[in-house]
């Protein structure tokens, strides 16, 4: 399967945003479902599921504290590659 992840690096925390669909983001048993299972496809790096809403405005899940950084990066400016997973 191939995703559309980025890479991030912020205040010596590295992790994964992976982009997916609105339902996994605002559905938390999903969620977290998702994330444990992508989680050791990338390393055992932590995993934050982004969607975006039809404007293109991000919507995160995942830790709060890396959600948290994630809102100081704008979506277009992060390291976006396909990964297979």
């Amino acid at each position: 399967m191939d995703v559309q992840a980025a890479a991030i690096s912020i205040q010596s925390s590295n992790f994964i945003v992976v982009v997916v669909s609105m339902d996994l983001v605002t559905n938390s048993g999903e969620g977290n479902m998702a994330i444990d299972s992508m989680q050791p496809k990338f390393g055992g790096a932590p995993v934050v599921l982004m969607a975006q809403r039809d404007d293109g405005s991000p919507v995160y899940f995942g830790d709060a504290n890396l959600v948290k950084d994630l809102q100081e990066i704008p979506v277009d400016e992060m390291p976006w590659k396909v990964y297979s997973i």
